[in-house]
C-alpha cells in the first residue's frame, strides 16, 4: 500500500488530509480538491480486487491512528485549540481535571438545593407578611375540600354552579352556627346552677387541701389569693393592653372568617375554571408529569379532610356521651369543643381533655373528674389505634413519624396555625410526590389529566395534539382525488 498526500484547501484540517492520504491507491479514484463541504470525499470503483491481508492490517493500523488524531488537538481548528478548550471547559488538563467528579456532583447538588431553599424561604417570608390573607385562603381550601362531595352531587343533578356553591356554604354555616347556638344556649340557661356548682366544687377543693396529704391551711390559701389580687391591681395597665390586643385579635378573627367563607364560595363555584388556569400555567414540558401530580395531591387532601371530619365527630360524640353519663350539664359544650379541637393534631386533644376534666372537677367532684379523664384517654386510644389507621391511613398513607415531625415543625414555625395546616400540607405533598414517583408520562391516565385542563364546555379529543410552528408554516396538502 502506498500513501498519497492529497493537497486540499487551506481550511482542511490535519485529520482530513491524513484520511485521504491513508487510502490505498487502488481505492482512491478521484480526490476533490476544489474546497467546500465535499472536499476529501472519494469515489470508489464498483469492482475492485480483494485487498491482501498485509494491506488490510496496514489500513486498520492507520484507521486506529486517525481515531486517536480525532481526539488530539488540531492546530488548524481554532475551536479545538488549547485556548478554545479552556474557554469551553473541555480541556482535560485544565482546572476541572483537578476536582474529583464526586465533588463536582456535590457542588452541583448544593447550589441547586440552596436555590430551592431560597425560593421556599422567600415564599414563607411573603406568606408571613401576608398572613391575614394567606391563612383565610388556606382555611377556605380546606373547607372547599370538605364540601366538594356535596357540591359535586348537586352539580350532577343539574344545579347551577352558583346555586350548588351557595347551598353547600349554607349547610356549613348552618352546622357551625347551630353548634355555637346550642352551646351558648345551654351555658346561658344553666349559668346560675353552674355558678353554684363551681362554688361548691371550689369549697370542696379547699377543704381537701387542708385535710388532705398536702396540709395547706385556709390562711395560706387566703394569703395567696391576696397576693394575686394585689398583682392584678398593680398590673392594670398591662391588663388593659392585653385586653385591647385580645379585642383586636377577635376583630381580625371575624374578618378572616368572613374572607374564608367568601373565598370558599368562589372556590366551589369556579373550581373548574381555576383548575384549568393553574394547569395551563404549567410549562408544556412538565405538564405530562406535574398535572397528574397536582390532581393526586388534591385528591389526597380531600381524602384527608373527609377522614379528619369523621375522626373529629367520633371524638366529640365519645367525650359528650361520657360527660352525659356522668351527669354533667355541659355535655353538649364538651362535645362541640372536642369536635373543634380534634382538627388540631395532638394539641387539640390535650386542650379539650383538660377543659372537660376541669369542668367535671369543678361541677361534679374529684371522682367523676377522674372517670372523665379515663373516658378521654379511652377516646384518644380509640382514635390513635383504630380510627386513624383505618381512615387516615387508607386515605393518605402518611407514616406516624412524618405526622409527628410535620406537626412539630408547624407548631415551632407558626404556632397553633402551623399545627392546624401542617398535616394537610404534608398530605398534599405526599400525593404529589407519590404521583411523580409512580406516574408514567406516556400512560393514558396522564393524557386524560392533561386534557382535563381545558375550560369547562370545551370538547376533548384524545387524538388531537397542539399545533406547532412547523404546522402553521407548512401549507396544507391538497385533498386526494380518486382516479
Amino acid at each position: 500500500m502506498a500513501l498519497t498526500w492529497v493537497l486540499g484547501p487551506n481550511n482542511a484540517s490535519l485529520s482530513q488530509r491524513l484520511r485521504c492520504a491513508a487510502m490505498p491507491l487502488g481505492v482512491v479514484d478521484v480526490a476533490r480538491a476544489q474546497g467546500g463541504a465535499h472536499w476529501g470525499t472519494t469515489i470508489r470503483h464498483k469492482a475492485r480486487k480483494p485487498m491482501p491481508a498485509f494491506s488490510l492490517g496496514r489500513r486498520n493500523n492507520w484507521r486506529n491512528r486517525l481515531a486517536r488524531l480525532d481526539d488530539a488537538v488540531d492546530p488548524d481548528d481554532p475551536a479545538l485549540s488549547p485556548a478554545g478548550r479552556r474557554r469551553t471547559g473541555t480541556d482535560p488538563g485544565g482546572e476541572d481535571s483537578l476536582v474529583p467528579r464526586s465533588l463536582r456532583a456535590a457542588a452541583a447538588w448544593s447550589w441547586r438545593l440552596l436555590a430551592v431553599a431560597a425560593a421556599v424561604g422567600l415564599v414563607w417570608w411573603v406568606g408571613g407578611e401576608l398572613s391575614e390573607v394567606v391563612v383565610p385562603l388556606m382555611a377556605a381550601l380546606l373547607l372547599s375540600a370538605a364540601l366538594a362531595p356535596l357540591n359535586s352531587f348537586l352539580r350532577k343533578h343539574r344545579w347551577p354552579a352558583w346555586a350548588s356553591s351557595l347551598f353547600s356554604l349554607f349547610v356549613l354555616v348552618l352546622i357551625l352556627g347551630g353548634l355555637l347556638t346550642l352551646v351558648g344556649t345551654q351555658i346561658a340557661v344553666q349559668w346560675r346552677e353552674l355558678t353554684q356548682q363551681a362554688v361548691r366544687g371550689l369549697q370542696s377543693f379547699l377543704t381537701w387541701l387542708g385535710t388532705g396529704p398536702l396540709h395547706i391551711s385556709h390562711e395560706q390559701v387566703n394569703g395567696w389569693l391576696e397576693q394575686a389580687r394585689q398583682r392584678l391591681v398593680t398590673s392594670q395597665n398591662e391588663i388593659a393592653k392585653v385586653a385591647a390586643a385580645a379585642g383586636s385579635s377577635i376583630g381580625r378573627f371575624f374578618t378572616g372568617l368572613a374572607m374564608a367563607l367568601f373565598a370558599t364560595f368562589f372556590f366551589l363555584k369556579d373550581a373548574p375554571m381555576m383548575s384549568a388556569g393553574i394547569k395551563a400555567s404549567v410549562p408544556k414540558g412538565s405538564r405530562a408529569a406535574l398535572i397528574p401530580g397536582l390532581d393526586a395531591g388534591w385528591h389526597s387532601l380531600v381524602s384527608y379532610v373527609h377522614a379528619a371530619v369523621i375522626v373529629a365527630a367520633v371524638d366529640g360524640v365519645g367525650a359528650g356521651l361520657g360527660a352525659l353519663f356522668l351527669g354533667s350539664n355541659l355535655w353538649l359544650a364538651i362535645t362541640a369543643l372536642t369536635f373543634v379541637c380534634a382538627f388540631i393534631p395532638i394539641v387539640g386533644a390535650l386542650l379539650s381533655g383538660a377543659v372537660a376534666v376541669l369542668v367535671t372537677l369543678v361541677t361534679l367532684g374529684l371522682v367523676k373528674a377522674i372517670i372523665m379523664l379515663v373516658v378521654f384517654i379511652g377516646v384518644m386510644e380509640l382514635e390513635a389505634h383504630i380510627l386513624q389507621p383505618l381512615l387516615l391511613g387508607r386515605a393518605v398513607s402518611i407514616h406516624p413519624l412524618l405526622v409527628l415531625v410535620g406537626i412539630a415543625v408547624g407548631i415551632n414555625v407558626a404556632g397553633i396555625v402551623g399545627g392546624v395546616f401542617a398535616i394537610p400540607i404534608v398530605a398534599f405533598a405526599t400525593g404529589v410526590v407519590r404521583s411523580l414517583r409512580n406516574g408514567d408520562p406516556d400512560s393514558p391516565a396522564s393524557d386524560t389529566a392533561i386534557g382535563s385542563a381545558a375550560p369547562p364546555g370545551t370538547p376533548q379529543d384524545s387524538t388531537a395534539r397542539p399545533a406547532s410552528a412547523a404546522d402553521l408554516d407548512t401549507p396544507a396538502a391538497p385533498p386526494a382525488t380518486s382516479p
